[in-house]
């Protein structure tokens, strides 16, 4: 769910949340968050404008946080004190402008958040992979980090050109890079994934 009084940043918004393959929903204008809340639901994430003082209360972010709703927090830049207010609750920001790939990691880390600590205790230490909520691999390594997995394109034609290298981006947005041949990018194994990270660059 999109609060936010600003119809074209509604609007960008919603449009990442397509590309996350995902469907948006907002509340009416004159509609409170929590009736917005209560009339969505179920819901897998709210998405917030950091300047709106009725988002920004602690009850709503109870009441959302007491269903599993993941929420995170938007402005645009150097915007300090929302960014402030969100770490301090434990929140996902996000900076606009953004791009579909950040924007579908943060979505992804948003939803996330209950699933970590339950998968903490027996699997930290055990190479795996997943899937975000917008399809993205997700790697965790042996060390218990969490690396999103994107094979790159160089080139006018980015769809049709092979990739030529492989990137490890964590979720604070290191990224990483390992070179690899075209016949390599096929095996997405987790061994083979902790193999291509410790090489990364």
């Amino acid at each position: 769910m999109i609060l936010t009084p600003q119809a074209m940043t509604g609007a960008l918004l919603g449009m990442l949340v397509e590309l996350a393959q995902l469907e948006p929903v907002f509340a009416d204008l004159a509609e409170r968050p929590e009736d917005a809340l209560a009339r969505h639901l179920p819901l897998l994430v709210i998405i917030a404008d950091g300047q709106v003082n009725s988002i920004k209360s602690d009850l709503f972010l109870a009441r959302a946080q007491h269903r599993g709703i993941g929420v995170v927090v938007f402005g645009i830049h150097q915007q300090q004190e929302t960014s402030t207010w969100a770490s301090e609750r434990g929140l996902q920001y996000l900076e606009l402008p953004t791009d579909a790939e950040v924007f579908g990691r943060i979505l992804d880390q948003a939803t996330r958040v209950d699933r970590r600590s339950r998968l903490a205790g027996d699997r930290r230490n055990s190479a795996r992979t997943e899937r975000g909520v917008d399809g993205t691999l997700i790697f965790h390594a042996e060390s218990g980090e969490r690396w999103y997995v994107y094979d790159r394109r160089s080139g006018e034609r980015r769809q049709l050109s092979p990739p030529i290298y492989r990137a490890f981006v964590n979720a604070e947005g290191l990224e990483l890079r390992v070179p690899l041949a075209p016949h390599e990018f096929q095996d997405k194994s987790p061994a083979t994934l902790q193999q291509q990270l410790a090489r990364a660059k």
